[in-house]
Formats: C-alpha cells, sequence, structure tokens
C-alpha cells in the first residue's frame, strides 16, 4: 500500500469522496469501540479475565492451530472453484491470498477491506479474464457465507428444547431459514435457468456493464456439471465454520471454563453471522455485544470475552498476511494448462470471456 493508503495500482480517489469514506470509517470505528466500552463500563466484559491468555498459552497454541485449520480449509475450496473457469490457483497462492485478506480485515478496516484486497490480487495480471476471476472470489464467499448460515439449522435438531423456550433463537433460525431458501433459489436460477440470466443482463442499460454481467453469469454456468465440486466445496467450508466454533470454545475454555458446553455449535455460528454484517469495522462491538446476549439466552457466561479472544488470535495470524503483503505478492490466478475450458452449452471457452475488461 502506499503512503496515501491505497492498494497498488488503485487510482487516486476524489479528495471530497475520499473524506467521506475516511470520515464514515471513523464513525465505524468509534460505534465499535463504544459498545466495547459499554460492555467494560457495564461488567459484561471483565478485560482481566483476558489476562489469562498469557497463563494458557497451550490453549492459544491450540486455537491458533483451529485458526490455520480454518484458512487452510478455505482456501482449498478457493483453489477448487477456479477449474471450471479454466483458471489456475494453487493451494499456496490461495492461502496467501486468505492470509492477506485476514490482514487487511484486521489493520485496515473501513478502508479497503479484506475482500477488496483478495479481489484487487487475485485479478492482477488478468487482463481478460477479471470478470470471471472476480466471480468466482465473490461466489468463493457466497458459499462461505451460506454455509454459515446453514450450520445452525443444522444443529438445531439437536437443541430443540433451548431452541423452543428462548423466542429470539426462533427468531433467528427462521430469518435464516428464509435466507438460506432465497440464496438456493438464486443460485439455481443463475446456475440453471440460461434465459433468466440473459434477460438479466439484457435489462442492464450501460453496455460495458451488461458485458460484465453476461460474462460473470457465463462463469455461473461454468459449475453446471460439477455438482460434487460444489459439494465438496460447501463440505469444506462447514468444516472451516467448525473450526471456528472451536476457537470460541477454546476461548471460553480460557475465560470461564464452567461455559464449555455443547450448545456454543448451535450459538456460536449464530453470533458469528451477527458479526460479519457490516456495521462497524470487522463486527468490532457488534460481535461482542451478539455474543454477550446469545451466551445470556442459553444460560452461559463468558461471550463477549471468548469473542475477544477470537479477535487476539486472528490479529496474531494475520501478522504473517503482513509479511505476505510487506514482501509482495505476484500474480495468483493463472491459466489452467491443457485444452480451453469447455462451455456448459456445447463447445469451447465462450469467446466473450476473452475480450478485453
Amino acid at each position: 500500500m502506499s503512503a496515501s493508503g491505497r492498494l497498488p495500482g488503485q487510482k487516486p480517489a476524489a479528495p471530497r469522496s475520499s473524506a467521506r469514506r475516511i470520515l464514515f470509517a471513523l464513525l465505524r470505528l468509534g460505534v465499535g469501540a463504544g459498545l466495547l466500552a459499554y460492555l467494560a463500563e457495564s461488567g459484561f466484559i471483565r478485560l482481566r479475565d483476558l489476562d489469562r491468555l498469557l497463563a494458557a498459552w497451550p490453549l492459544t497454541l491450540l486455537a491458533l492451530a483451529l485458526i490455520f485449520l480454518h484458512i487452510g480449509l478455505i482456501s482449498w475450496r478457493l483453489s477448487l472453484l477456479f477449474p471450471p473457469q479454466g483458471l489456475h490457483l494453487s493451494y499456496p497462492a490461495a492461502v496467501k491470498l486468505n492470509l492477506v485478506e485476514l490482514f487487511f480485515d484486521n489493520f485496515l478496516p473501513g478502508a479497503a477491506g479484506g475482500t477488496v484486497a483478495k479481489l484487487f490480487y487475485a485479478t492482477r495480471e488478468n487482463e481478460g479474464r477479471r470478470a470471471e476471476v472476480a466471480t468466482v472470489v465473490l461466489f468463493d464467499r457466497l458459499i462461505g457465507i451460506f454455509s454459515l448460515i446453514l450450520l445452525p439449522l443444522l444443529f438445531a435438531p439437536f437443541f430443540f428444547k433451548l431452541v423452543w423456550s428462548v423466542h429470539v433463537l426462533k427468531v433467528l433460525l427462521f430469518t435464516y431459514s428464509a435466507i438460506c431458501l432465497c440464496l438456493l433459489a438464486i443460485f439455481f436460477v443463475a446456475l440453471f435457468s440460461r434465459v433468466s440470466g440473459d434477460r438479466l443482463a439484457g435489462a442492464i442499460r450501460f453496455r460495458p456493464l451488461r458485458r460484465l454481467a453476461t460474462r460473470a453469469l457465463l462463469a455461473i454456468v461454468a459449475y453446471r456439471g460439477r455438482r460434487a465440486t460444489l459439494l465438496f466445496a460447501l463440505a469444506l467450508s462447514l468444516l472451516a465454520n467448525l473450526a471456528i466454533i472451536g476457537v470460541i470454545s477454546v476461548g471460553v475454555l480460557v475465560v470461564h471454563p464452567a461455559s464449555l458446553a455443547w450448545r456454543l455449535c448451535l450459538i456460536v455460528p449464530i453470533g458469528q453471522v451477527v458479526n460479519s454484517l457490516p456495521t462497524t469495522p470487522g463486527g468490532l462491538g457488534v460481535g461482542e455485544v451478539a455474543f454477550h446476549a446469545l451466551f445470556r439466552l442459553s444460560a452461559l457466561r463468558g461471550g463477549a470475552e471468548a469473542m475477544l479472544c477470537w479477535r487476539i488470535w486472528g490479529i496474531l495470524v494475520s501478522g504473517l498476511g503482513m509479511l505476505i503483503y510487506l514482501r509482495g505478492m505476484g500474480r495468483s490466478v493463472v491459466q489452467a494448462p491443457g485444452p480451453p475450458a469447455v462451455d456448459p452449452q456445447g463447445g469451447e471457452s465462450q469467446p466473450s470471456a476473452r475480450a478485453n475488461d
């Protein structure tokens, strides 16, 4: 990143627009810090409990191992999604992309953002295929969000009494069910209804944007007939989110061991969904409030402190992303060796995918 705070190759923004973004980022950061201060002032967060992280260093090592497992699984998922596009992302390159994304999420919230940084480095030196590369990265992100929403629904039957007795949990799970159904409907329309995709792209009046939308839809259609790949990607995503449940559970074991319980499998992914909402940078403050409330509803304690443990461990791991970023990243996504990718409608790769961006 340059001294002006831009990603390499990024065009300078207009001063007024840049000032608005900085002000909005500071406002979001202030909201998150205010929520943390409120939790600490109210006694809901006992910062002295975090001192136990130093004494419980074996548990810290376990948490770090689980975070690396999470990164390893989502990197495997990302690398799996490129071959149908006739592209290749090696596993080490996928790990680097995710570590850099983690660094940007933790240290530069509200500025470029982890997802934007990941898109930048993934599409780098891929003139003519940027729309397809960006579609894969965003599709990978969508699979991750879908699995995170799906996970509490899978665990809900095992905690039926708890869900039935807590009205908030019933409302949240009903909402998550509706979101999952909507995402599935959108996915199947985009994947299997070529006519609907053409109409959607044709409804865009701005021609360059319509061309990019068409190429993005064709990139989604490339997964037609790749059900095994998609199901495996979803399975990897579920396992990765299970690793995050493990990290939060280790945090609970550090700050409040008596609250370690199986129902964490239900409430942790619910809290992570709330933490993922773009309200404050990285969900700072919002995630702690959500975990505190969910833990109390489930007759547990230490939710906010466990969330802070997760943030601290994540910052430690993101130090590797900082080193990768400072060292510099070359081209991550390359053209796959071998014959051209096959268009799901028949024939070779779509000519439009070869056009310049």
